[in-house]
Order: structure tokens, then C-alpha cells, then sequence
């Protein structure tokens, strides 16, 4: 399964959860409350087949005047494991109701050690708008068109279908940085997503123009941390960033796989400087 979903099962998992602490749609719209996501941070810890069940638990782990984490498990209930963890950080225009806090401060648990941040966090990811990001290093991945049936009843770009972006044009950043993947298809060698951090910087719409650029912030003998920058083409401005980190695997034993020195030095050829 694509890691798009999962984060699209994290969305519709938190408004449940706002919905059991008082603030559903319908309070919201009676409230006039102004609610956005801000971020979410992703683990992929197994993955899931599409015959597999999913199961989705949810808890806030932190509430404050104006702001929620809470944090979604998807499980596999068929056995029991793991298959990732989101952790989303919720923002409100005005401070939340009282009753919302009073439920949302009795209901948080502490946040398991499977979902804390382990490669991810630790870039200074600037606000660029297109014309700076060419300049940067980052190459253009995917340009698109935000469809209404991409979008919520807001008319505002539904958070999966941003990871979606970042996940279809992958291969392209994997042939910018000299990786065949026909060849390595050939060969039975695949890539894999284990973890994301995605910043919601401002909504795109349906119809409006999406560029993503993209390239390598960093690298190990066996781990790239990628960057994305969505934006919106026609003002330039930037809609979205996020950090993932992959590798690449040997499909044949589901095992990564270890760069030869030859792609560490081509690696470290085309890493980015993202400071000015």
C-alpha cells in the first residue's frame, strides 16, 4: 500500500477524534473555528497488503490554548501489529472551547517510542518560492492540476493526495540521482518510504497549478533523506514541505541494501545546499 494512505487514514482518524472531544464538523461550523493541520509525522513500520483489515486508534498526546497533537496507531487487526504511526499537530484560530480541553487533557496518553521522530526534524527547511528553488539544487519531480474530487468540503487539497505528489514523482528523483529504475526492477531492487515529516504551509485549492521540487538533503552508506517543496505554480509560493527518508531494498529478501562507493560519491555530488 501506498504511503499516501496511511496519511489519509490519520485524516479521517482525527476528525473522529475531534468529533468524540466535542468539536466534530458541525460544532466547528456552529463555533466558527477556524481548524488546520499543521504537520504530520509518519513512521512506516510494516507495510500493509490490500486484502489486509485496517484498524485506526487515536488519542491526543498533548493539548494546549491553541494547538492539539494527537497521535493515530494503524494497526492490523488481523494480528495485531503496527503498521505505522501518525502523529499530527492541529492548530486552531482561536483558543478551544473549554469542555475541548478539559476532554481532550483527560483523554491524552503519553506517545509510544515506535512513533517518536527517529530521521526526521532536523532540517531548516526555508520558506523558498519557485524561482529560488532551481537555484537550491531541487529539481521539478511533478506539475499538476488540483482536481475537485482531490479536495474536502473546503475545497482545499486533501493532505493524502500531497503525499501522493511526493510519492509519484520519487522516480524521477531516483534517476536524478543515478539510480536506473528499470535496471534495478531488472534486477528485483525497489525503494522504500520508513518515514515522513510533512509541514502544511498554505492551502492549495481545486484548480489551482502544483509544481514539486524535490532533491537529496542527506545521506548514509544506506539511508537518503529527501526534501519536497509543493508549490503553487502560478504566484510561486510554497504550499507545502516535507522530509522523507528512504532507502533501497532488495526485494528478493525484503532487506535494505548497502550504497557502493561509487553512488556515495555521486550521492554526495548532488546533495543540496539549502541554507542562502
Amino acid at each position: 500500500m501506498n504511503v499516501q494512505f496511511y496519511t489519509e487514514f490519520g485524516h479521517e482518524a482525527s476528525a473522529h477524534l475531534l468529533a468524540a472531544l466535542g468539536l466534530g464538523p458541525r460544532a466547528r461550523r456552529a463555533s466558527a473555528l477556524d481548524v488546520r493541520v499543521a504537520s504530520d509525522h509518519l513512521r512506516y513500520l510494516r507495510e500493509f497488503r490490500e486484502v489486509d483489515p485496517v484498524q485506526v486508534l487515536s488519542a491526543p498526546i498533548e493539548v494546549g490554548e491553541r494547538h492539539l497533537l494527537a497521535y493515530h496507531e494503524i494497526r492490523n487487526p488481523s494480528d495485531g501489529t503496527v503498521a505505522a504511526t501518525v502523529r499530527r499537530r492541529i492548530d486552531c484560530d482561536r483558543p478551544w472551547p473549554d469542555a475541548f480541553r478539559a476532554r481532550a487533557g483527560k483523554a491524552i496518553v503519553a506517545l509510544p517510542d515506535n512513533a517518536r521522530p527517529r530521521s526526521v526534524g532536523k532540517l531548516d527547511l526555508p520558506d523558498l518560492t519557485l524561482d529560488d528553488a532551481a537555484g537550491r539544487g531541487l529539481i521539478d519531480i511533478g506539475r499538476s492540476v488540483i482536481a475537485p474530487a482531490e479536495c474536502d468540503e473546503n475545497g482545499e487539497l486533501l493532505p493524502h493526495h500531497q503525499f501522493g505528489r511526493y510519492s509519484d514523482g520519487a522516480p524521477l528523483l531516483w534517476n536524478h540521482l543515478g539510480f536506473d529504475r528499470a535496471a534495478m526492477q531488472n534486477r528485483q531492487e525497489g525503494s522504500v518510504v520508513v518515514e515522513m515529516l510533512n509541514h502544511y504551509r498554505r492551502p492549495l485549492r481545486a484548480g489551482d497549478l502544483v509544481v514539486v521540487m524535490s532533491g537529496l538533503a542527506a545521506f548514509s552508506d544506506k539511508v537518503l533523506t529527501f526534501t519536497h517543496f509543493l508549490f503553487e505554480a502560478e504566484t510561486g509560493t510554497l504550499a507545502a514541505c516535507a522530509e522523507a527518508v528512504g532507502m533501497k531494498l532488495d526485494q528478493k529478501i525484503r532487506k535494505t541494501m548497502t550504497f557502493t562507493t561509487e553512488d556515495q560519491q555521486r550521492l554526495g555530488e548532488r546533495q543540496l545546499r539549502l541554507a542562502a
